[in-house]
């Protein structure tokens, strides 16, 4: 049984291994991918950036081979009227050569002007600068104004197309988050952790939760033979516990009856063999019921503690147990010079439960604390409501107290720390097992010469 259980860590260990492992080069993946979709955005937007820049640089570059054009073609009638003389008859001859074009205009400038391109947004009109030489000298420049109205309307057909582009890339880098990165890996991944969370918490066995033939499915199919094995470990552990439990039951039920046993069979030998006077013979007689009756609470106690079958549980006032249960504890408290301190709430806290048994809890406390109190003491009992929809009831005593180890073993059946034929050990056995059975735990606290206090957490009442 110890190699099942080793084995079984060993594959629970490595499979939660394998499965942190996958879940985190998922992680690294969406990851990649994503800085992957920004890189292709980033490449996409310069890549458009670059394009309109070299369109609008060669717009300006074809304008200026145009205008160059232009003023070539005129350069004759140009010529002419610079030969007949007078700046008006030059712009006459241009604007008179020019009245066939459409787009430029043209304007006779006498400086020499070197030839530049510019771009006025405002008037939204480009201007290049030719010069003009006529038998080898310069003899003035011609200005050439083309409206920018087509060109623009071209450019911003390409900031479009290039957004779109953008757009593009951008919805189909989304569609790849989502569905790559959502769908096929996110969600099964949810799925997963939900099972692995369900498996902690000891619902077992599972079955896959994926049906996928990739990584994720396989992974799928491992932990769900994890929680098999697990459930079967599990049951095997539950089988050995119970041997265990069976093992110490037995040995308790031999020392706990032993004793009794053995008295009530020398006093019946005495009896029987009639040297015993009338008063020896009833001596006998009345410590052989004592010792039956001490047999008979062993073994009610004994069928209490083995009792599994589940109680009816109603809503009740915890406070109201309390308190009758100190008022029914008081006069033996009172005897061992005990002093019983309730500290009940204002309000109402309801839980639901059996009240017989959630009183046979407290009676067993206060027992114990006032056993643990021979010289006599104070037992405080206070319950109060927690912020987790819980209820702490304290039962704490100021007597000798338990060392480390005591605490450790002080649920388990027949341990005890009361002298012998003072107790059977099975008392907070049994309230352990009644506190479970509500839903609660219960919790203890010790220190040597201090005392002990025993904290027992119910769920409040579920409102339907």
């Amino acid at each position: 049984m110890p190699g099942l259980t080793a084995a079984g860590v060993r594959f629970t260990m490595d499979t939660g291994r394998s499965f942190l492992q996958a879940k985190s080069i998922m992680k690294l993946a969406a990851k990649l991918i994503l800085l992957f979709l920004w890189g292709v955005l980033a490449i996409v937007a310069i890549f458009t950036w670059q394009t309109v820049r070299r369109q609008s640089q060669w717009e300006d570059h074809r304008r200026v081979l145009h205008a160059s054009e232009l003023v070539e073609a005129i350069k004759p009638a140009v010529e002419q009227a610079i030969r007949s003389g007078g700046t008006i008859t030059i712009q006459q001859a241009i604007e008179y050569s020019t009245r066939g074009v459409n787009g430029p205009q043209l304007r006779w400038l006498e400086e020499s002007t070197q030839v530049t391109v510019t771009n006025d947004r405002a008037t939204q009109t480009a201007y290049a600068y030719i010069p003009l030489s006529i038998d080898g000298q310069q003899t003035g420049t011609i200005e050439v104004a083309t409206p920018l109205s087509d060109e623009d309307e071209h450019l911003r057909d390409s900031i479009q197309a290039s957004l779109l582009s953008l757009l593009g890339v951008a919805a189909l880098s989304a569609m790849v988050i989502f569905f790559g990165g959502v769908l096929w890996v996110g969600r099964p991944l949810d799925k997963l952790v939900d099972q692995v969370e369900l498996i902690g918490e000891g619902q077992l066995p599972q079955a896959p939760a994926l049906s996928s033939n990739d990584e994720l499915g396989r992974l799928a199919g491992a932990i769900s033979l994890m929680s098999h094995r697990l459930n079967d470990q599990r049951n095997a552990i539950r089988h050995t516990d119970r041997l265990g439990t069976i093992g110490t039951l037995a040995a308790g039920i031999a020392h706990e009856l032993g004793t009794p046993l053995n008295v009530v069979s020398g006093r019946a030998g005495l009896i029987a063999s009639g040297r015993l006077s009338s008063e020896e013979v009833a001596s006998s007689a009345q410590t052989i019921k004592t010792e039956a009756e001490r047999m008979t609470h062993i073994i009610r106690q004994l069928l209490d503690f083995a009792r599994q079958s589940p109680t009816p549980h109603n809503s009740m006032d915890i406070g109201e147990v309390l308190g009758r249960t100190c008022e029914l504890m008081r006069p033996l408290a009172e005897a061992s010079k005990v002093r019983i301190v309730y500290q009940p709430v204002a309000a109402p806290l309801t839980i639901d439960g059996n009240a017989t048994q959630i009183q046979q809890v407290i009676t067993n406390l206060i027992s114990n604390a006032i056993a643990a109190m021979p010289s006599g003491g104070t037992v405080t009992i206070a319950v109060q409501d927690t912020p987790d929809d819980a209820i702490n009831i304290r039962v704490s005593d100021t007597g000798l107290g338990m060392d480390p180890k005591e605490v450790d073993r002080v649920f388990e059946p027949f341990f005890t720390t009361k002298d012998v034929g003072q107790g059977t050990g099975l008392g907070l056995s049994i309230a352990y097992g009644i506190v479970r059975e509500h839903g609660g735990q219960i919790q203890v606290e010790s220190q040597l010469q201090v005392g002990s206090t025993f904290t027992v957490v119910l769920p409040h009442h579920q409102h339907s």
